[in-house]
């Protein structure tokens, strides 16, 4: 609905700004975005109604997941890191990022969305790696990752900080891409990607995802299910949602 502090569509769209996510604006009205996940909601397993429960987007970017959960009755807080180059870039790589992101300031695209939607998402520029309840206002009954753990120098760390943020019991739903070739494989391993792009530094198999998962000590694993998401350059990825308690 329409309200007082809502950009003009212009503004929304003209945006200097390298979209992340599709983001449905009106019926037919999208920002560009190197993957769109709108159809692949459902995949992710997220709860249909999650009203009175307290929710955490980590990596949120564009705020995707974060207003789906909101939209679903959860109080949401999103995180990411403003810091340019990231905090997990290799020293040899700064001059690439900072060369390809090109004065592109973290949190436009969500902050434009935000007043879009009349949200009332809070975002904050928290690391996973310093990732604690205070940091973010308290404990939560849910946390999502979304294609995040494939940036991260440290996935079973960044894990371990989440589930010190959830309530007992609280639930983590990871909807992550899996290497296609790797998941024929039994054994958990992952391809190390970071000497071909200054983003990705880990692509697992669903092994490999499991175990990072119980070894940051989540229990009670339960597999989705897996889909096809086709991103900007063509480039099919393998989703894989798993869900666990803390």
């Amino acid at each position: 609905m329409p309200h007082a502090d809502r950009p003009a569509l212009a503004e929304v769209l003209g945006a200097p700004h390298r979209w992340y996510h599709v983001m449905e604006l009106a019926p037919g009205v999208t920002t560009p975005g190197f993957i769109d996940l709108r159809r692949h909601v459902e995949a992710s397993g997220l709860p249909p109604a999650l009203h009175g429960q307290r929710a955490l987007d980590v990596g949120t970017f564009d705020g995707f997941w974060a207003f789906e959960m909101e939209r679903r009755g959860a109080q949401v807080v999103a995180i990411d890191v403003d810091q340019i180059p990231p905090p997990d870039t290799p020293r040899s790589r700064w001059a690439a990022v900072q060369a390809e992101l090109d004065g592109s300031v973290p949190g436009t695209g969500f902050e434009l969305l935000k007043r879009w939607y009349g949200s009332s998402v809070e975002r904050r520029s928290v690391s996973v790696y310093d990732l604690t309840p205070q940091a973010i206002g308290g404990p939560v009954d849910l946390v999502f990752v979304g294609a995040m753990l494939l940036h991260l120098r440290d996935p079973v760390g960044a894990l371990e900080r989440v589930r010190e943020v959830l309530r007992p019991g609280g639930r983590l739903v990871l909807f992550e891409p899996v290497d296609r070739e790797l998941s024929r494989k039994k054994e958990p391993m992952a391809r190390f990607l970071q000497g071909g792009t200054v983003w990705t530094w880990w692509y697992p198999n669903p092994a490999c995802l499991r175990d990072w998962v119980t070894t940051a000590g989540f229990g009670e694993l339960r597999e989705h299910g897996t889909c096809e998401a086709v991103d900007a350059t063509g480039n099919k990825q393998r989703l894989l949602a798993l869900h666990a308690r803390a």
